[in-house]
This record gives C-alpha cells, sequence and structure tokens, in this order.
C-alpha cells in the first residue's frame, strides 16, 4: 500500500491547475458520477459539518468532503469554514489522499465558471473574468 498523500491548501493549488481542472471537470461532468445527498449534522452549538460524499462510476475513485461551519470562529479570528476532502480507492477502500477542502471548493468553482464560459463565449474569446468575493476572489 502506498502512503496517504497530504497536500495542505497552496500543495493543493498547486496540484489543481486551470488548464488541466476545466477539461478534467468537463470529463466528470459528461461521463457523470454518483452525488447523494449530503449530510448535515449537528456537532454542537456551536459548529455543524456538511459530509459531501461522491464517486466515480467507472469504480475507481470515492471521495468525501467535509465541511465544518463555526461562525462563532470570528471572534475568535479563525475562519467560519474549515474543509477536508478524503479521496479513496473505491475498490479497496485504501486511502489515497486528503486535501485541504476550502482550496479545493475554490478551484473547482472558478473552474467550473470557466467551463461554463466555454459554452456560452464566443469562439475568439481570449480572457475569462471571474467576479466574486472571499477565497474565489483571490484564485
Amino acid at each position: 500500500m502506498s502512503a496517504l498523500c497530504i497536500l495542505d491548501a497552496p500543495a493543493t493549488r498547486e496540484a489543481l491547475p486551470f488548464a488541466a481542472l476545466v477539461p478534467a471537470l468537463r470529463r466528470a461532468f459528461t461521463e457523470g458520477c454518483e452525488v447523494p445527498p449530503r449530510q448535515a449534522l449537528t456537532v454542537s452549538d456551536q459548529c455543524s459539518s456538511l459530509v459531501m460524499p461522491a464517486w466515480s462510476r467507472d469504480g475507481g475513485h470515492y471521495g468525501v468532503k467535509i465541511v465544518n461551519i463555526a461562525p462563532g470562529n470570528a471572534a475568535l479570528g479563525l475562519p467560519g469554514l474549515h474543509a477536508s476532502y478524503l479521496l479513496f480507492d473505491a475498490r479497496t477502500g485504501a486511502p489515497q489522499a486528503c486535501l485541504d477542502g476550502s482550496m479545493l471548493t475554490t478551484r473547482r468553482t472558478a473552474a467550473a465558471s470557466a467551463l461554463a464560459a466555454s459554452f456560452l463565449a464566443r469562439a475568439d474569446a481570449k480572457r475569462l473574468l471571474v467576479v466574486g468575493a472571499g477565497a474565489v476572489a483571490r484564485v
């Protein structure tokens, strides 16, 4: 069994360049995957979690994104959201990677916008402007 690959936010960002991410999203949206409804869990009075599983239809990979929401974190000088993404081999269940879920979400949001624009923009368009706030504005 190979070692678990752990990617913090900068490493997750580096591992997901838009030149590769946009075509990967195009394939995923075309081929489809299984995405059960997310679970919303109340962990405490201060924290709740969203658990979002998905897996490829070819049976190759299975992943779960967990988003922890703690609105009171602002008073502590911490982000209100923390997220992690765990990737597994769908055949063996062996963990393969742990990624920074917040960066993954940010990159995926911008890449999905670029993919949508590829269907809607003129064929000779050269630039894409993504308007956002927070993390998306900084990608």
